[in-house]
């Protein structure tokens, strides 16, 4: 085996790529997946809420570490981001740790669902926060939700909850056709900050007019449809 300074940098990082590395158990010389070491380390974060798929949301019964989706019943059976109109989540996650003091603080709050089930990432929802629901038997929430903006297709194992721009918004309007200019009428009486994210919930920024203190124009470079926040 040549040195390894002598081998050639790779410049583009897949997730198929490979690394050797030494498995703990046995010292065996091993080979590891980039994906799915990526999935490793995303699935024993630090995050709080990380929960297990248990079906979607049919009573009020939800083991510990578990999540189900509420649907739209109209949606098909192999249902998208947008059908989702709630998610039911156990107190404590998937590693016992209680998530109760901060479920109030998700009201009114932008959140996204991540899949981290599978080495390659399935992709996300974001979505508002209208309501909690404590379950009857005090071990479960119901989070109902507005849809805001999606990437790629749901997944049925393993996700993630985390708030998506760390705070509450006073005011909010969707933006459903693409314009390059948005007039958003708040009506909220002072000079509020804001912030502009595209239909899949990206962050995007244009230049912001402040026209009155109940009127902001924003400019982007080409059309686009999406939200805006204003807290």
């Amino acid at each position: 085996m040549a040195r390894i300074k002598l081998y050639p940098n790779d410049t583009t990082i897949e997730g198929g790529d490979k690394l050797v590395g030494t498995d703990i158990n046995g010292n065996a010389t091993k080979n590891y997946q980039i994906e799915e070491l990526a999935q490793y380390f995303e699935q024993t974060g630090n995050a709080l809420f990380q929960y297990n798929f248990a079906g979607t949301y049919t009573s009020e019964t939800i083991d510990t570490g578990e999540y189900r989706y509420q649907v739209d019943p109209s949606a098909p059976t192999v249902y998208g981001w947008a059908n989702i109109t709630g998610i039911a989540i156990s107190r404590y996650n998937r590693n016992g740790e209680d998530a109760t003091p901060i479920i109030p603080f998700l009201v009114n709050q932008l959140i996204k669902i991540t899949d981290i089930g599978t080495s390659e990432s399935l992709g996300y929802g974001l979505y508002k926060v209208k309501s909690s629901t404590t379950l009857s038997n005090g071990g479960a929430y119901l989070l109902t939700l507005a849809f805001k903006g999606a990437s790629s297709t749901v997944g049925n194992s393993v996700i993630s909850i985390a708030p998506f721009g760390g705070q509450d918004y006073e005011y909010d309007e969707e933006i459903p056709v693409a314009a390059s200019t948005w007039e958003i009428n708040h009506n909220l009486g002072r000079f509020p900050s804001i912030t502009t994210v595209d239909s899949a919930g990206s962050e995007i920024t244009g230049a912001v007019t402040y026209n009155n203190e109940n009127k902001i124009t924003v400019v982007f470079n080409s059309a686009t449809s999406g939200n805006a926040y204003l807290n």
